[in-house]
């Protein structure tokens, strides 16, 4: 073999070599669009000549916030058709999903504010537009009633460790909170703890005639610190029917406290008898005793997760006050998510979907899956058959703030134009090491079958161990891509390798079925440098742009498109 023969050989090898450690898609970007808005590429839909990529968060003008941008494999413009039917700061583009026979696609917003009293509610309107971009159809959901309800219980730190002018600024802060939810079908409870606790008025004995003296009314017990004993008789005995509490209304305690327990070794149980009543737990710290990482944990362990959306620290008594509009709108709202800084633009994902839906395609008949992540603060996911409700789909041992239905997927392994597996996730479910997971379930008939009830059947979807990844956030059914036969499915996890993102691909296999093991990692950092949110948004369909006869794949991050051969 002469030197020039031997150099091919080793090229075409080395070649070979690489096409199988990338496997089925080039880590490199084949296409890249940007945008200066950072919220371009929240959304992309591929469609058979060009993408539509929605920035949901763009000021275009005074009054209207969020636009659809039509781009070319290098170019992009807005797309006026939809623009000009847009309401006033809807937020258009915060989902986008196109039906792949018709090719038409839905693009909705859902933050045309109605205020409130206390806060602002919004709603959502979507646009159907064919494949000229002319306008389908229009749907607009009925205003929201401003209205909160809720029972709200509050737990006051006694112990003597709390001067009595702060125990005094306290109850004024109780009282500023209980006035902006009065006449709202609210109802309230006061409990006081220090060695043990005592409760002042529950929901059924707490009067709003003369509230304001009751809570004026309470003295400061003093002694010790015992705030699992606390938790856990509020649980047991404020939240109870006997006490007035409301089983089909929002359950909420907030409590306030200056220091760590002395009973911390029974929080976790008390802390996990009120998740399995649905209470929702907002905890304030104050003063400088937070400091201590003990004392730090110890409120991350009493509050609901995640707990960067359900922990306030303030440096004394007297500031109070001025975390009392942000907790009234949580209440209001009702946000269960973790919003740092790097992803606080993108704030809007654990809002964008009131309802995540997929159509499965049965021997029956369509069957669509809905979405619902925020549902009793867990989620669920809900089947309508000839719009009849069919079936209600729950985790067994659901965690609160799971989000579990962010992402609903429908998907056929085998091409036979039967619908097999409908893929469900949960981004923010907290695993030991990692973050995010994605439920394989079955569809029999017109039923979906996750065996919740027999944990070891099982399968789970999961990325690498990662602090925070939100593996799930987005979930594309791919064709096959690696000529096996059998389709294929891709996982975005935006927050991986901190904000970076990657996304992941999971090979269909025989007997309709999802091999848990993914075939391929695709990090942020391999496909361009300075990407950040990579995998917040995969195209839900493939075509071949690149020319090269087969299906490319487009993935949104913060401020681009990227496309991939």
């Amino acid at each position: 073999m002469g030197t020039m023969d031997l150099i091919i050989t080793v090229t075409l090898f080395c070649s070979v070599l690489k096409a199988a450690v990338a496997f089925n898609i080039e880590s490199d970007s084949w296409k890249t669009l940007n945008h200066s808005d950072e919220s371009f590429g929240y959304q992309v839909v591929q469609r058979r000549s060009d993408l539509l990529v929605s920035a949901p968060r763009l000021q275009y003008e005074n009054d209207k916030t969020g636009q659809i941008f039509q781009c070319s494999t290098d170019r992009c413009h807005p797309l006026f058709t939809a623009e000009r039917r847009a309401a006033v700061n809807m937020s258009l583009g915060l989902v986008m999903t196109l039906d792949p026979s018709a090719q038409n696609t839905m693009i909705c917003g859902s933050t045309i504010p109605s205020d409130c009293t206390t806060t602002t509610r919004y709603n959502g309107l979507c646009f159907e537009i064919d494949s000229n971009n002319e306008l389908v159809k229009s749907y607009l959901p009925a205003t929201e009633e401003c209205r909160t309800q809720a029972d709200i219980a509050f737990l006051l730190d006694g112990s003597g460790s709390v001067a009595g002018d702060d125990f005094r600024r306290m109850k004024t802060f109780v009282k500023n909170m209980i006035r902006t939810f009065l006449g709202r079908d609210t109802q309230f409870a006061i409990t006081q703890f220090s060695f043990s606790p005592t409760t002042h008025y529950y929901f059924n004995t707490f009067s709003t005639s003369n509230w304001e003296s009751q809570i004026d009314q309470i003295r400061q017990s003093g002694g010790g610190t015992y705030t699992a004993r606390a938790i856990q008789n509020v649980v047991d005995d404020v939240f109870s029917q006997q006490r007035g509490s409301r089983s089909n209304v929002k359950r909420i305690l907030i409590m306030i406290t200056d220091g760590e327990s002395q009973d911390r070794q029974n929080l976790p149980a008390a802390t996990q008898s009120a998740d399995r009543k649905n209470i929702i737990r907002f905890v304030i710290g104050v003063g400088n005793a937070f400091t201590n990482t003990g004392a730090k944990q110890e409120l991350i362990t009493i509050a609901s997760q995640p707990a960067d959306n359900f922990v306030f620290e303030v440096g004394s008594f007297d500031a109070l006050d001025k975390i009392r509009k942000t907790l009234q709108a949580k209440i209001d709202s009702f946000q269960v998510g973790s919003f740092g800084a790097l992803d606080r633009i993108w704030e809007t994902l654990q809002a964008k979907i009131n309802s995540i839906e997929a159509v499965a395609k049965t021997n029956n008949g369509p069957l669509t899956i809905l979405g619902a992540p925020r549902n009793q603060n867990k989620g669920v996911v809900t089947t309508v058959f000839n719009e009849q409700l069919r079936d209600e789909i729950r985790p067994f041992q659901s965690q609160t703030g799971e989000y579990f239905g962010a992402e609903v997927c429908a998907m056929d392994v085998d091409n036979d134009g039967v619908t097999d597996l409908i893929l469900i996730s949960s981004p923010m479910y907290k695993d030991v090491d990692r973050e995010g997971r994605v439920y394989v379930c079955e569809l029999s008939r017109l039923s979906v079958v996750c065996y919740f009830d027999n944990p070891s059947q099982i399968t789970t979807l999961r990325g690498d161990a990662s602090v925070r990844g939100r593996f799930g956030s987005s979930l594309a059914v791919l064709p096959d891509i690696n000529a096996d036969t059998f389709n294929d499915l891709a996982v975005g996890a935006p927050l991986e390798n901190d904000g970076q993102g990657s996304i992941y691909i999971f090979q269909g296999e025989g007997g309709r079925k999802i091999n848990p093991t993914y075939s391929q990692r695709i990090a942020a950092s391999a496909v361009q440098s300075g990407l950040k949110l990579f995998g917040i948004s995969i195209s839900q369909s493939s075509y071949d742009q690149s020319g090269d006869g087969l299906p490319d794949l487009a993935v949104g991050s913060k401020g681009k498109v990227v496309t991939l051969r």
